[in-house]
C-alpha cells in the first residue's frame, strides 16, 4: 500500500522537476539569443567587405529555411 503512494509521490516529483527544468531552459534560451546575435555580428565585422554580403545572405536563407521547416 505504501509503495503505491510512494510511486504517486515520485510521479508528482517527476512532473514538477520537468516543469522547472523546462522553465529554466526557456529562460536560458531567451538570454542566449542576444549573445548569439552579438557573436554573429562581431564575427561578420572581421570579414572583408566583399564577403559580408554573402555571409549575411547565407545566414538569412538559413533562418528562413529553418522557420519554414518548423511548421511541418
Amino acid at each position: 500500500m505504501f509503495k503505491f503512494f510512494d510511486s504517486i509521490i515520485q510521479l508528482i516529483g517527476f512532473v514538477i522537476n520537468f516543469v522547472i527544468n523546462a522553465f529554466k531552459m526557456l529562460i536560458m534560451l531567451i538570454t542566449q539569443i542576444p549573445k548569439a546575435l552579438g557573436f554573429i555580428t562581431l564575427s561578420v565585422s572581421y570579414l572583408p567587405p566583399f564577403l559580408v554580403t554573402f555571409v549575411m545572405l547565407f545566414i538569412a536563407v538559413s533562418v528562413i529555411v529553418t522557420v519554414m521547416n518548423k511548421g511541418e
